[in-house]
């Protein structure tokens, strides 16, 4: 197993601004590491630098500490498996997977049995002699796949793997990466822009936005503990409300919370933020609830996303999830009740720093 590192990774094209600004980072052992962030933002650049494709203007690229900058993409153990697939149109499946071993050289017969592995291995067995057109979209990425994970790379790049798939796929493919993953142990370097799709694949997510490392951590850290308002926004936060940080205490404009986080943040002007899955909805008053007035319910089927207005007027409505039950519970205009459990209160500093973990 190898671990990839990337030291102050720069990529400049001509005298525009960097696509990719001073990018360290570490993509562990036998772990699958996802790239997330919009469109544009320099991921699947960051992935073309590693596999050899693009050379960076500045900075390195390690695999297990040895610097593979001036390493040619075919000697340097890393494959990258891109969003549309690739397959040559006039081979069959079979030599489309065989390609890597023929290019080195590898005996037909040899070729031929690693081959049927990888059919097996990725669930085609008796698709050798098809040809590329006569695949689904989820088959061909599967070829792809196996493809790339014949010649046994040190590392396995994927591009926006399941974007290109129909949601069942998209499950079935995902499914399909990890059970690979999980069984050869491949360090897996994968881009994506969904967040879902990041945090169940990964096991440690990179956020980039405008080609700048922003935080680097566990999925959940995304979404229970982020950096910074921005991320916490990426990952589906919408509630957002100033105060004021005094020891163990957060003064609001619509009431007085406590504050146990496990991460020291200083006294003095915050964010308080907490996820809409997080806040508990009711009729009733009870201790630290905060009052408000339902503007608007909308019924999704497995919950009812609400809008609630608050004593100030000044501050956006509330949004939370509650049961799909709700929505003939509570209606529009009626007067409610809101908890923030202390466990799920998260504060960010004021202003925004964009330091990484």
């Amino acid at each position: 197993m190898t671990e990839v590192q990337l030291h102050g990774l720069n990529k400049q094209y001509g005298n525009q601004h960097h696509a990719v600004a001073d990018l360290s980072l570490v993509a562990p052992c036998g772990q699958i590491t996802a790239l997330l962030g919009p469109s544009g933002c320099g991921k699947t650049t960051v992935l073309k630098m590693i596999a050899g494709l693009l050379p960076p203007t500045s900075g390195d690229i390690t695999f297990d500490g040895q610097s593979v900058r001036l390493v040619p993409p075919e000697k340097r153990g890393a494959v990258m498996a891109f969003q549309n697939h690739l397959l040559f149109p006039h081979l069959n499946v079979a030599d489309n997977i065989a390609f890597g071993l023929k290019m080195r050289g590898e005996p037909g017969a040899a070729t031929r049995q690693r081959v049927e592995e990888m059919l097996e291995l990725v669930r085609l067995t008796g698709y050798g002699r098809r040809q590329p057109h006569q695949l689904s979209g989820g088959q061909k990425q599967r070829v792809a796949l196996a493809r790339a994970l014949i010649v046994q790379p040190k590392v396995l790049l994927l591009d926006e793997p399941l974007s290109n798939l129909d949601a069942h796929l998209r499950n079935e493919m995902r499914d399909l990466i990890l059970s690979l993953q999980r069984q050869l142990g491949i360090t897996t370097i994968v881009v994506t822009h969904d967040q879902e799709e990041a945090v169940i694949l990964a096991d440690r997510v990179a956020l980039i936005f405008d080609g700048r490392l922003q935080q680097v951590g566990e999925p959940a850290d995304f979404y229970e503990r982020p950096l910074t308002e921005s991320i916490a926004r990426f990952f589906g936060s919408v509630n957002f409300i100033p105060g004021v940080k005094h020891g163990s205490c957060v003064q609001t404009s619509i009431g007085s919370f406590p504050w146990a986080g496990a991460v020291d943040v200083p006294d003095g002007p915050v964010k308080l933020t907490i996820r809409p899955e997080s806040v508990l909805l009711s009729d009733c008053q009870q201790e630290q609830s905060v009052p408000g007035r339902v503007l608007s319910h909308v019924y999704a089927g497995t919950h009812t996303r609400f809008k609630i207005a608050t004593t100030d007027p000044a501050l956006s409505p509330l949004e939370l999830l509650a049961d799909a039950a709700s929505q003939r519970r509570f209606r529009d205009g009626d007067t409610v009740f809101l908890h923030f459990p202390p466990e799920k209160i998260w504060l960010i500093e004021e202003p925004e720093n964009f330091a990484t973990n």
